[in-house]
């Protein structure tokens, strides 16, 4: 008989072969977007300065604080998940802006450029605001103190990780986008599909490769999940129509909030979190999640 308080001992069958896999799809995904970025989109951003301030307000903070809040309401009503579950949302939270966001919010008619300039700006940020939001959340969750005790979690290497991760390839796909733009130009689609179809790739496999302990335990975490997401998705459309931004900009804000970097929380959980199950299976399932719940969202506004 399985018990929920079992999920902080399962392993995911996820070798340190495939997590390389996964470092380098990571990194393909986020050149690829670098490689679409041109120094008059970053001129642009200073003509539609909320719309940027707002995106980078409601991912760098407002998202952590809401994952935070709405786990301290459970708590106060003594309806918590089990700490490695809470832990988990928090480090999705924290993680920046998925960079599937850009391919989607096109796929919705919203505002492509503002949606590639938000994920590279977070993206950049987030090998500082990562491990901070996430070491100041978790350290604050009343019932996860033990867990948060345990992980003695050291700032400068996780800084120093998340960077090689995210900042690096931005930056080379930068770099090649401002000396050979032609060149970039024509990369651009490939790494951009190529990247999508690994990843879905990898998800697939990491599914089939687990399907067992998904079966077992995925009642404990889908509604947390899809819950967690739709919130997401409404902080970040709320933001923008109630600062009343224009209708392609405040679909790109709700994709931008709720199509997180699960790939990037994934990693971070195998080489950080290994004793804590329940944060992993969080980082998968909003890995899948995500791309139904922005697919389905972008073809509806699409035809609207």
């Amino acid at each position: 008989m399985l018990l929920l308080t079992d999920i902080d001992q399962l392993e995911l069958a996820f070798s340190p072969s495939t997590q390389l896999l996964l470092k380098l799809v990571l990194g393909l995904i986020i050149f690829g977007v670098a490689l679409d970025l041109r120094g008059q989109d970053f001129m642009a951003l200073f003509k539609q300065p909320l719309a940027i301030v707002l995106g980078l307000l409601g991912q760098l903070l407002l998202l952590p604080a809401l994952s935070f809040a709405f786990l301290y309401l459970a708590y106060f009503f003594n309806m918590a998940p089990l700490p490695s579950i809470a832990l988990g949302m928090l480090l999705v939270a924290a993680c920046p802006g998925g960079n599937m966001s850009n391919f989607f919010t096109h796929l919705a008619k919203g505002d492509t450029a503002l949606s590639v300039s938000l994920s590279a700006c977070t993206t950049l940020l987030a090998a500082l605001t990562t491990p901070l939001n996430f070491m100041f959340w978790g350290s604050r969750l009343p019932f996860a103190q033990e867990e948060m005790k345990s992980l003695s979690l050291d700032f400068l290497p996780l800084f120093l990780d998340v960077s090689l991760m995210l900042a690096l390839p931005l930056l080379l796909g930068l770099i090649l986008a401002h000396f050979k733009p032609k060149l970039a130009a024509r990369m651009s689609p490939i790494f951009k599909w190529l990247s999508i179809l690994f990843f879905g790739l990898l998800l697939v496999l990491a599914f089939i490769s687990n399907i067992q302990v998904f079966l077992n335990y995925i009642g404990a975490v889908i509604f947390l999940v899809i819950l967690q997401n739709a919130l997401a998705l409404g902080l970040g459309f709320a933001l923008a129509k109630g600062s009343k931004l224009s209708w392609p900009q405040q679909k790109t804000l709700s994709i931008e909030l709720g199509i997180q970097n699960s790939g990037l929380g994934l990693l971070l959980c195998f080489q950080y979190f290994s004793g804590l199950g329940g944060m992993a299976l969080i980082a998968a399932c909003w890995g899948i999640w995500h791309i139904v719940s922005g697919l389905s969202l972008a073809f509806y506004w699409s035809k609207k």
